[in-house]
């Protein structure tokens, strides 16, 4: 009896030291992804440029390779949570609205109407990759670090967002520049089927106290779509809000 009694000690001791182990391993994992978020904000120029990026208005030129098009892309941003992008190509044009809650889609044949599900989650996924940084210095996430990829011939860490929202979310970060160079959206659609977006950054230049990327790379289901040069970043211009209504 006495045996049976040490056994069951012995064991009861591994399962706390297991316990305790795994404990350890996710606040080392947790405070390790925090270290690595430091260092990107840093990268971008700080909090301080973060915070202060309350609105943006962008220019740049697309070529949408599935559409077999090309022509501007315009970007106006603004805190809390408006996004609008207009795309006018050769043969015609796009817009999309998020503004709060809300999200519209336009083209010149159909007028600005409501989107749901995984058509609203890709202008919620745009709006939140624009601004991921904020989200970070403000805990919107939950982040695990996923480890270290080869990403265009360099090596890249990994981490997984993810919150209540969604769409779950992979950053790439360079490991030298501390530059966010890629991010996966994932989203499930109508028949089940997991799907991606993805957006691939380069070309990095300074405008005001941050810095952006200056070619996007754009992917839909590992699928390369557009491809957009950007030629202006203006931070902070007087964006009303009339410029995300409906």
């Amino acid at each position: 009896m006495k045996r049976y009694w040490y056994a069951g000690l012995i064991l009861l001791s591994l399962v706390v030291r297991i316990q305790a182990a795994v404990a350890t391993d996710t606040r080392e994992q947790s405070g390790d992804s925090k270290a690595l978020v430091a260092t990107v904000i840093a990268a971008y120029g700080g909090e301080k440029a973060v915070e202060g990026m309350k609105s943006v208005y962008a220019i740049g030129d697309i070529n949408a390779f599935m559409r077999q098009d090309q022509g501007k892309y315009e970007l106006s941003f603004k805190r809390p949570r408006k996004l609008r992008v207009d795309t006018r190509y050769q043969r015609s044009n796009e817009t999309r609205i998020l503004n709060g809650d809300n999200g519209y889609r336009g083209t010149n044949e159909t007028p600005l109407s409501p989107v749901k599900d995984h058509r609203y989650l890709a202008m919620v996924y745009q709006y939140k990759h624009f601004d991921v940084l904020y989200g970070f210095i403000h805990d919107y996430y939950a982040i695990t670090r996923k480890g270290k990829e080869v990403y265009n011939g360099k090596i890249a860490e990994v981490l997984h967002l993810t919150d209540q929202e969604g769409p779950p979310m992979d950053v790439f970060v360079d490991s030298e520049t501390r530059y966010i160079v890629k991010v996966t959206g994932y989203f499930t659609v109508a028949d089940g089927r997991v799907t991606t977006l993805s957006s691939e950054f380069s070309d990095f230049k300074k405008a005001a106290d941050t810095v952006f990327p200056y070619k996007i790379t754009n992917h839909a289901g590992g699928q390369k779509i557009a491809e957009t040069s950007m030629r202006t970043y203006t931070i902070n211009p007087a964006l009303s809000d009339a410029v995300f209504a409906p």
